[in-house]
This record gives C-alpha cells, sequence and structure tokens, in this order.
C-alpha cells in the first residue's frame, strides 16, 4: 500500500516533521506554572482532611503543562501524557470536589490540525469517554442526569477544539491551493505573452525583409538577363540592388533595436500616409504598379499612383487606430512581395477605398509573365496577414481571380468618431 495513503488515513503518521517552537515552550511553562498554583490556592479552601491530596494533584496538572511542549512537533504523544495527568488529576482529587486542566483543548486543537477529522474525532471520543467514566466511577452522581452532563461535557472539552483546528489546517490548504494556482497562471500568461511577442517579432522580420528581398530577387533576375547584351542598364540594376540591400539591412536593424529595448514605439511604425512611398518604391524597380486611393491619401479623387506627402493628407486618415494603420500597410507590403514572387512581370494594383464604416484595402495583381525566379512554394505571408487583421478586428481574404491572377482583401473598421462624422 502506498505510504502517502497511510499518511493520510491513519493516525500513526503525522502529516509532516514539524519543530518545536519558542512559543510552545513558553505556552508549556505558562500552563504548567499556572495549573498547579490555581490547584494549591484552590487546596487552601477545602477541608484539612482532604487538602493533600487536592494539593497532590498539582503534580500532573504541572506535568500536563510541561507536556505541551510536544503539541505541535508530537501530538500523539503528547495527547498521551495529556490524558494520563487527567486521569491521575481524576483519581487523586477528594470525593465531592472536581479538578481539571486546559492541556486537552490544546492538543485536540493540534490533532485537528494535523490528523483526518475522522480518525481525529473517533480516537478522542473514546479518550474523552474513558476519562468521563473515571470520573464517575471516582464522583459516583446522586442522579443519572449529572452523569450525562459530565460526560457531554468532556465530549465537548475533547472535540470541539478538533473543530478549530480542522478549519485552520483547512484554511492553510486553500491558501497553498490558491498561491500555487496564482503562481501557475502566472506562469501561463507570461508563456503566452512570450508566445504572442515572439509571434509579434517574427511576423514585423517577416514583413519588413520579405518586401525588400523579393525587390532584391527580381533586380537580381534582370540584372542576370541585362549583364550581356547592356551592360549600361545591368549598372543601374546594380545600384538599385545595393539601394535595395541597404534598405533590408536598414530594416533588420530597426527589427533588432525592438528586441534590445524594453519600450515599443508606435510614433516609427508605418502607417497609411507610407502607401504612396511603397508603391514609388516598387515602382523604381521597374514594377507595373499604381496606386488608386481616390484622394484619401493626398492626390486628387480617382489618380493612379498617388504620391502625396503626409502633410497633404486629410484628416480623415486617422480615422483607423495607429494598430490598425500598421496591419493595413504590413498586408499591403506583403501582399506586393509576393505578386513580385510568384507573378513577376504581372501588374499590380493597389486600391484604398474609405466606405461608411470601413476602410476597405485591395491589392490585384494578374498572371506571372514571366517564370518565377523560385519555383519554391508559399511561405508564411498568408498567415501572416491574416494574424494582423484579426488583431485589429479586420476581415482579410486572399484567392486566385478569373484569369489567373490574385486578389487581397482587407476591411478594417474605423473608429467610433469617424463613423459619427460620417453621419
Amino acid at each position: 500500500m502506498p505510504v502517502g495513503d497511510n499518511a493520510a488515513m491513519s493516525l500513526s503518521v503525522p502529516a509532516g516533521s514539524v519543530p518545536i517552537r519558542r512559543n510552545d515552550v513558553l505556552l508549556a511553562l505558562a500552563i504548567a506554572v499556572v495549573q498547579p498554583t490555581t490547584m494549591l490556592l484552590a487546596s487552601t479552601m477545602v477541608p484539612v482532611g482532604a487538602r493533600q491530596w487536592f494539593a497532590a494533584t498539582a503534580i500532573p496538572l504541572g506535568a500536563e503543562g510541561l507536556a505541551l511542549v510536544l503539541w505541535r512537533s508530537r501530538p500523539l504523544l503528547c495527547q498521551a501524557l495529556v490524558w494520563s495527568a487527567e486521569v491521575v488529576t481524576s483519581l487523586l482529587v477528594p470525593v465531592g470536589f472536581i479538578a481539571n486542566g486546559y492541556g486537552q483543548v490544546v492538543v485536540s486543537f493540534g490533532m485537528g490540525m494535523r490528523f483526518p477529522p475522522r480518525r481525529t474525532v473517533a480516537v478522542l471520543a473514546v479518550l474523552a469517554l474513558t476519562n468521563a467514566a473515571v470520573d464517575v466511577w471516582r464522583n459516583p452522581p446522586e442522579q443519572w442526569q449529572s452523569a450525562i452532563v459530565s460526560t457531554l461535557v468532556k465530549l465537548a472539552v475533547y472535540l470541539l477544539p478538533v473543530l478549530g483546528g480542522v478549519a485552520l489546517a483547512s484554511s492553510r490548504r486553500y491558501e497553498r491551493s490558491r498561491q500555487e494556482f496564482l503562481r501557475r497562471e502566472h506562469e501561463r500568461q507570461l508563456e503566452t505573452a512570450l508566445i504572442q511577442e515572439r509571434r509579434r517579432l517574427a511576423g514585423e522580420l517577416h514583413d519588413v525583409a520579405a518586401h525588400h528581398l523579393a525587390g532584391i530577387v527580381v533586380q537580381a533576375a534582370a540584372l542576370e538577363r541585362l549583364i550581356d547584351r547592356d551592360p549600361q542598364s545591368a549598372r543601374q540594376t546594380a545600384q538599385q540592388l545595393r539601394s535595395q540591400a541597404k534598405e533590408t539591412l536598414s530594416g533588420l536593424r530597426s527589427v533588432v533595436g525592438l528586441l534590445r529595448s524594453d519600450e515599443d514605439s508606435q510614433a516609427s511604425a508605418p502607417g497609411l500616409r507610407d502607401l504612396p512611398e511603397l508603391v514609388a518604391s516598387t515602382r523604381a524597380l521597374g514594377v507595373d504598379i499604381e496606386l488608386l486611393d481616390g484622394g484619401l491619401l493626398g492626390g486628387e479623387p480617382g489618380q493612379a499612383g498617388s504620391v502625396g506627402t503626409p502633410a497633404d493628407a486629410p484628416a480623415d486618415t486617422h480615422a483607423l487606430s495607429p494598430q490598425a494603420e500598421t496591419a493595413l500597410f504590413r498586408v499591403a507590403q506583403q501582399a506586393i512581395s509576393n505578386a513580385l514572387q510568384h507573378a513577376p512581370g504581372a501588374p499590380i494594383t493597389v486600391e484604398v477605398e474609405r466606405r461608411a464604416a470601413a476602410l476597405e484595402l485591395r491589392i490585384l495583381n494578374g498572371p506571372a509573365r514571366m517564370p518565377p525566379a523560385d519555383p519554391g512554394g508559399g511561405g508564411t505571408g498568408l498567415t501572416v496577414m491574416r494574424e494582423r487583421a484579426d488583431a485589429v478586428g479586420g476581415v482579410f481574404r486572399a484567392g486566385p481571380v478569373e484569369g489567373g491572377g490574385w486578389r487581397v482583401r482587407l476591411v478594417l473598421p474605423l473608429a467610433r468618431e469617424a463613423q459619427e462624422e460620417d453621419a
């Protein structure tokens, strides 16, 4: 049988070793002094014939007090000593007198703390009945009702303190369980936060590097075709390739800076107003790309390829939260990178449309006009875009279109203030 089961169901093994404390010694000394002193003083008020026997009860009551030094560390031994002292006291006290100590209250409380309640109550009930039987035999009552009352009093002295010990033990177990639960919950939250932070940084790294690396792949493919037949164009392409590599290195350094910094600043995060610059830098690679913003980003309504500066942008570009603007920019950046990688030479259209309660971004590319430089399968781009949309409450859709192209669509809800202004 497992040792743990025996310890839980038997009184033979206490629930853990407890050292003797200074308070235990002080309590034992106090009771060992008070009880004998009280009995010696009381003996002066009894008849002369019974005085010596009454005074003799001071000896077992003093021993009972000293035994309480073990009430916490060795409760079973302490219980045996206290019970023996109580029985000796009952045998020494003269007929017609009563003498009891208070050590049993302390021991019963300790037993309730250390042992299973059911077994503790059973053992203490037997001891209480035995002690009551000795009292009744030593001082037979004139009426049987007095014997019952005396027995009930003994049971109360032995058993009621057990309830206090059980309650205190239960409270301590609950507190330990609560602390353990809080510790595990804290560890779980910390682990979740670390996972989310790793995913955020992974997405940031993916967004920063993927766009520029896709441009580098396009430039490298063009350089390979031009290096023999058009050295001048190849030289210009090499310069653009170098510029793209520098931008990639700068982006990677910014992500490393986030890893080293304790603060995450939204001030440097890209947003809606950076779309024209993104389109312009992609067009510089020789990509057929246009931006349709309906005048939202500072150009004339319906104008393609608007490249307005942030100072030209209207106030309603702030209808999105900073997190939503960053998500919109990163989705556009990733969609363009995917088009460059999987559909080289295809025209790309980036369209931003303001609606009553949302802002919609659409990136459409046609079918590839040349074989991809990297014929491998897709990576995690779609997953990252979908996660960014979910994080800001947006709706993300991506899929093929008729004719062999691909469309990415992102709908972001506007801030409540902007919706009220439109209403």
